[in-house]
């Protein structure tokens, strides 16, 4: 496999913490080495709807990426009705039939998201509220995704985020997303396009 140049340059991610662009090698889409790569947090989506009122789970912010991984070995089940809220007056719910087609087994990140500033707030802490709010049956703002809802352990999936400079999550995104699916055949579960 090569490695995605996700940056148009090759500098190697020497320092993690820094905000400058580098390559991203990754081959296995585990948790060590997604955490190597820079993604912290792997909270239960139930931690960040308990935290919301006190931004206290440490979600910055900034812009970034942030990912859903499942960690559970077992094959998973899926819902006919799922655990997702209304997006513009519309329920995401899918028949079962797509998300078995979807499903990649053996993969543990289901979903790659990205998160830019607004001229009111946003960053990672707002997006991925959205999506908590979301897997609570609201009334919610976040698109994309949906398809995690309708698995019945939803509640025990993890969120991971990266701080990204400015104007550069979008490309991001898409490089994790091109990454997985050249490792996989296909793209993470609940990601709709590349």
């Amino acid at each position: 496999m090569r490695d995605i140049d996700i940056w148009g340059t090759i500098k190697p991610c020497m320092n993690l913490d820094r905000s400058e662009p580098c390559l991203a090698k990754l081959k296995t889409f585990n948790f060590l080495e997604l955490s190597g790569y820079g993604f912290r947090g792997f909270i239960p989506f139930d931690s960040i709807r308990q935290q919301r009122a006190h931004n206290d789970g440490g979600i910055p912010q900034s812009p970034g990426v942030y990912l859903v991984m499942r960690i559970s070995p077992d094959a998973p089940r899926f819902l006919a009705k799922g655990f997702g809220g209304t997006h513009k007056a519309q329920k995401a719910n899918v028949p079962i039939s797509i998300l078995e087609a979807k499903w990649v087994p053996d993969a543990s990140v289901l979903y790659f998201g990205k998160a830019s500033q607004r001229k009111f707030g946003g960053g990672l802490w707002d997006r991925v509220n959205e999506y908590a709010v979301a897997g609570r049956g609201q009334k919610h703002g976040h698109r994309g995704g949906e398809h995690i809802w309708q698995l019945a352990d939803a509640k025990d999936l993890l969120v991971a985020w990266k701080v990204t400079p400015g104007g550069t999550e979008q490309q991001l995104e898409g490089s994790l997303i091109e990454a997985f699916e050249e490792h996989y055949g296909k793209i993470p579960f609940a990601n709709r396009k590349r």
